[in-house]
């Protein structure tokens, strides 16, 4: 993508952040996308992390066809939980001006260079647009301005447009009501473990194991699967109060990490 392109888009996303918090700007509808689909989605994850913190990873903001969107709550640092969820509501038509904007931007593609900063041990950012056609999504490493300085003006000036896509899609929920979300769908990753973890893990919640767990090639885990409906809300409650992910499981302690939106790609 070219410098003009760049400009191009950074020009349409932010006269779509103001006309948003304006909400007096006339355009052409745009036709609303699946309800359930997972529209724009941004997601921190890898470096140097325990394997039971990746398998908990889950986006930081997801946008959905339908005008949900859920924010995640701050936490603590490396809070070995599943991540708390906010949850607004906003115009679906919003959400899909939105996307056919950054599909039309041709910023997210295989083919944008966001360059490598010389660093080691740093998560990605893995920012993701589906609109009518198929899922598209970026994956920029040490996406941190600060690790910036020695990549190229067009790597630059790459991220330096990836973060207005970003800051216009925070923007879209700005004046919206939050409210507290409990996930009808998680997934459950399992963890090799190495040795008992103590007396203090509590009992597993949810149904045995074995009813929904299947071998996983994922490199997050040895197992995976989902419980949706009310299994999936009393493990993720429990889940919350147990740091570090374990459980007592017909006497033996094993590592059942809760993760509290899943992709759709995950245990697939």
């Amino acid at each position: 993508m070219t410098k003009r392109k760049w400009r191009s888009l950074i020009a349409v996303l932010t006269l779509l952040m103001m006309t948003s918090c304006s909400g007096n700007a006339e355009s052409t509808p745009t036709p609303g996308l699946p309800g359930a689909q997972m529209a724009f989605t941004v997601m921190s994850s890898g470096g140097m992390a325990p394997a039971v913190y990746q398998a908990l990873a889950s986006p930081s903001l997801a946008i959905f066809g339908d005008g949900r969107v859920l924010r995640a709550v701050e936490a603590p640092a490396l809070q070995l939980v599943p991540v708390r969820y906010e949850l607004a509501r906003i115009d679906p038509a919003a959400v899909a001006s939105f996307v056919a904007d950054v599909e039309a931007g041709g910023l997210i593609s295989p083919e944008t260079d966001f360059g490598t900063p010389r660093m080691t041990d740093l998560p990605s950012t893995t920012v993701m647009v589906h609109g009518r056609g198929a899922a598209a999504q970026v994956r920029p490493y040490a996406f941190d301005e600060r690790f910036a300085a020695r990549l190229t003006p067009e790597q630059r000036g790459a991220r330096v447009a990836l973060r207005t896509v970003i800051n216009t899609a925070l923007a879209l929920v700005n004046g919206a009501t939050f409210v507290a979300h409990s996930p009808d769908r998680v997934a459950v990753y399992e963890i090799p473990t190495s040795g008992a973890g103590g007396p203090s893990a509590p009992g597993w919640p949810g149904p045995p194991p074995s009813a929904f767990l299947t071998p996983s090639t994922d490199r997050r885990a040895i197992a995976c699967g989902e419980l949706v409906a009310d299994p999936a809300e009393v493990v993720y409650r429990a889940a919350l109060a147990n740091p570090g992910a374990r459980w007592v499981i017909d006497g033996d302690t094993r590592i059942l990490a809760v993760n509290s939106l899943p992709l759709p790609s995950d245990c697939s």
